[in-house]
């Protein structure tokens, strides 16, 4: 199966297409107050819906850029009316009904099976490229692996910072290719050799939410939006359900960086939830949610910067929703930018040799060009910012699309069972893959030291994957790695 639409005449504006669905659709005049959200029963789904939209972005807006005072006033605003006492008790016995760790375990697992399955058909493509050849295009996928992978981790401490048992090396778990990702998607992901279509899907994976960047040179400014409310009358119902959350996921969202927007979202509210719960009160100020409540995991599980030996971002541990921010500003800026720019950290304090984000990254790759250096004022309009699609027009990144192995699309070891010695080498490389998961997993369970043994797995990755693209499996192409769950 092969994704559509996948092309060299820029796929990422039909890519892009659904990403801009969200954005346009979330501030809406109409929406209820976040208290109402929470404690009126009687609201409508679609009311649930519209309101969930605009306080999903209204939220991570102001505490994943960090505006600590803007969100004060947004809560203050928020809860601010008086709720009688008998509603007060209803409210309260209603949500505290409300068990998070079965929504927010599910709701976790997807974000670490997001990142999973990415690592798969960034490291064939990577390891696909011949010896010697694209160097430049190598290292960039080199350093987006290491990332997803970091991701992975921080989105394990985040779990484990709720007390809720990450799993990255169980079979139900592994990804299985081709795939879609779990999100409002029309393309599929898969095991391919590096070439223009398989950095075509990759520059959909990295997708942003926002249709809009500062080109390199420019600044913007925030623009904060009123909130509103609205009353409802409908049959007493309580939408904080997983099947309803993750319908809206389903229905609404398109992006990665979608997802980690409204799963933090998610996070906050069983925070304000819990709050409520313990202390009759909605919370007033983020010192009184940043703390306690869901955050009762053990501190000792947690990877810490130290242990961690990849070379790219930063590793935050997580012991209170400070940590959760954190966690999300670094995965969502090394996918798709910060603070609406090309790259992954804010471009007004960034050093010599700081990164693009991925999605820029890969779109220097399919365009041959570098973002850097490059004369973007015929794509900028009056404020600086300039469509996320603008290709790159810097110096030249020199590509040969032809240097890499014909490797089969998505092969599985069923693929090889008529040549004895190739199901052997295929086994093998899915065994070793097995053995750097159950690495992570061991050191996310409080083994810490145990992620020392992922550097030699991923060493012996590279070898055992060149080698089965090394041979023919028919005329037309080569074996491949097929990252399948097996028995050691």
């Amino acid at each position: 199966m092969r994704q559509r639409l996948i092309n060299k005449i820029e796929p990422q504006e039909t890519l892009l297409k659904g990403a801009r669905a969200l954005a346009s659709n979330t501030i809406v005049s109409d929406a209820i107050s976040m208290q109402s959200l929470l404690t009126d029963s009687s609201i409508s789904k679609a009311d649930w819906t519209e309101g969930l939209k605009y306080h999903s972005k209204t939220l991570t807006n102001l505490l994943l850029n960090d505006q600590i005072e803007g969100f004060n006033h947004y809560l203050s605003t928020q809860f601010g009316s008086k709720i009688s006492e008998s509603e007060s008790s209803k409210a309260k016995k209603r949500l505290s009904d409300v068990d998070y760790r079965p929504i927010l375990q599910d709701l976790l697992q997807t974000a670490i099976l997001i990142e999973h399955s990415t690592i798969p058909p960034y490291l064939t493509a990577l390891y696909s490229i011949k010896d010697g050849t694209n160097a430049s295009a190598s290292q960039i996928i080199r350093s987006v692996v290491v990332e997803e992978m970091l991701h992975m981790i921080m989105v394990c401490n985040v779990m484990n910072a709720v007390s809720i048992q990450p799993s990255v090396n169980r079979p139900q778990n592994y990804p299985t290719y081709p795939m879609k990702l779990p999100l409002n998607v029309d393309f599929y992901v898969g095991l391919e050799t590096f070439s223009t279509n398989s950095i075509a899907t990759f520059i959909a994976i990295e997708s942003p939410s926002s249709p809009l960047v500062k080109a390199p040179t420019s600044d913007h400014e925030t623009v904060s939006t009123p909130l509103f409310t609205k009353s409802a009358t409908a049959p007493e119902n309580n939408l904080w359900t997983l099947e309803n959350m993750k319908g809206f996921i389903m229905e609404n969202v398109h992006t990665i960086g979608e997802y980690y927007d409204v799963l933090f979202f998610y996070i906050v509210v069983f925070q304000v939830i819990a709050y409520y719960t313990e202390h009759g009160t909605l919370p007033q100020n983020f010192e009184e949610l940043n703390t306690g409540g869901i955050f009762t995991g053990d501190p000792a599980k947690q990877i810490r910067p130290e242990q961690y030996y990849g070379s790219g971002g930063k590793l935050h541990p997580v012991e209170s929703l400070a940590g959760v921010i954190a966690v999300f500003q670094e995965i969502k800026g090394q996918g798709e930018g910060v603070d609406d720019s090309i790259f992954d950290v804010d471009p007004s304090q960034f050093e010599e040799g700081a990164e693009l984000a991925h999605y820029f990254r890969f779109k220097e790759v399919f365009h041959e060009h570098y973002y850097l250096g490059g004369d973007y004022r015929p794509f900028t309009d009056e404020n600086g910012m300039m469509p996320v699609t603008t290709p790159p027009v810097g110096k030249e990144l020199p590509v040969d699309w032809s240097a890499a192995y014909p490797m089969k699309a998505n092969p599985k070891l069923s693929d090889y069972t008529n040549n004895k010695e190739l199901y052997a080498q295929g086994l093998e490389f899915n065994k070793t893959y097995r053995r750097l998961l159950d690495a992570i997993q061991s050191a996310v369970e409080g083994n810490q030291k145990e992620l020392e043994k992922s550097i030699m797995y991923m060493y012996a990755l590279k070898e055992q994957a060149v080698g089965l693209m090394n041979q023919p499996l028919n005329a037309q192409s080569n074996a491949g790695p097929t990252f399948e769950y097996t028995n050691l």
